[in-house]
This record gives C-alpha cells, sequence and structure tokens, in this order.
C-alpha cells in the first residue's frame, strides 16, 4: 500500500461518525478518505496536534524525498526548507483548529532540493483524537482567507469535480474525462471554493476532505 497510516491512526479514523473529519451518521465516508489519500497525486500527510507525522501518502514521500518510514513519528517542521517559517506551536494549533493554515512553504529534501508548493492544513475530529489533514500542491497565488466559513454542501458535480482534483488531476484531465470545457470546470471549482469558503485548490481538497463533502 502506498500510503502509511498507521495502525493507530487507522483505527481512529475508522471509530469516528465518517472517518477522519467526517460530520456523517454513518462510518462509510472514512472508505472515501482513505481512497483519496492513498490514490492521489498531491502529497498529503496526517499529523497530531503535537506535529507529528502518523500518515503519508505515495505522493508526500516523492515531495519529501524520504521513505514513509522515515517520515512517519516525524514532526511536520522538518520537511521545511526553514523551519523558522513555521508559527511555534501553540499559534499553529490555533491556526489549524480554525481552519486558516494555508499558504506557500519551500520544502527541503535530503539531496539538497528544495520545492515550493501551496499547502492547506485542516483539524478534525477522529474517534476523540484532533487529527490534522495536511495537503501540498503546486497551485500559487491565490489571496489569504478572511476568516472562517461553514462549507455549505456541493452539488454531485462539484463533488465530482473536486474529487477528481483531490486524487491530483489537472483540468484538462478533468474535461478530457468528463466531456465539458475547461471553463465549466472552473466554473464549478469557484463555486465549490466559495461554498467552502477556500482560497486555493489545496485547501478546497482540505476542507472537501475532512468535512465529508464527497461521495464514493
Amino acid at each position: 500500500m502506498a500510503a502509511r497510516p498507521t495502525r493507530r491512526a487507522q483505527q481512529q479514523a475508522d471509530r469516528s461518525p465518517g472517518g477522519v473529519g467526517a460530520a456523517r451518521p454513518d462510518d462509510s465516508y472514512a472508505h472515501v478518505f482513505w481512497t483519496a489519500f492513498r490514490r492521489s497525486a498531491n502529497a498529503m500527510f496526517v499529523a497530531g496536534l503535537d506535529r507529528r507525522i502518523v500518515a503519508v501518502n505515495e505522493a508526500g514521500t516523492v515531495l519529501a524525498g524520504r521513505s514513509a518510514d522515515a517520515l512517519i513519528g516525524e514532526r511536520m517542521t522538518t520537511l521545511l526548507d526553514d523551519p523558522e517559517q513555521a508559527p511555534d506551536d501553540a499559534a499553529w494549533r490555533a491556526q489549524v483548529l480554525r481552519g486558516e493554515s494555508f499558504g506557500q512553504r519551500r520544502i527541503g529534501r535530503p539531496d539538497g532540493s528544495t520545492r515550493v508548493i501551496d499547502f492547506a492544513m485542516r483539524a478534525s475530529r477522529a474517534g476523540g483524537t484532533v487529527l490534522v489533514l495536511g495537503v501540498c500542491v503546486r497551485d500559487r497565488g491565490a489571496p489569504r482567507s478572511e476568516g472562517a466559513h461553514e462549507p455549505a454542501p456541493l452539488t454531485k458535480r462539484e463533488q465530482e469535480i473536486v474529487g477528481r482534483i483531490a486524487l491530483g488531476d489537472v483540468t484538462a484531465e478533468i474535461c478530457a474525462e468528463l466531456h465539458i470545457a475547461p471553463d465549466t470546470v472552473r466554473a464549478h471549482v469557484r463555486n465549490a471554493m466559495a461554498k467552502t469558503g477556500a482560497r486555493t485548490r489545496a485547501q478546497l481538497i482540505a476542507i472537501a476532505l475532512t468535512e465529508g463533502l464527497l461521495d464514493d
């Protein structure tokens, strides 16, 4: 399996209503979350409020240039080229709990190379434990959010398109698969961002996955 959620993290996700962050009355959403997590071409990490990584997908290991075994248990700040970029632990916890942790970071890799990414992190409760989903994409230039936003339900088409974005598909791939125009894809993405309060695609993915907005 490409993603490496620890047994404890997986059990926590499976015990929560709908899985990590899903606000649903059943546990079916855990499958949606972990399937998207494993399959996504976007780098994704799950961490605790101590910032220690408990799960990483294959794209995350590629971004970091390190194996899952080497990453799990490490603090998220060790991924940064300059750890001083990150807020202190108290400020970070407050940001992720409010859903306001997103922006750009430079990732440092063991071979000396760096990657500039857009990231979003969002916390949710899983079986009494708070876990944080981190999503990294190369999608730059979006403005900062003015404040918290209560996500609204997405239409079936918006769910379909956001789900494909979560898996790492770009606009051209979505157009080819769904037989729709690029402007149509962009319109659905804008609508989904407006409903969720997301300002970047990374943040849109994090909100959609942790808030249970996607269907099987």
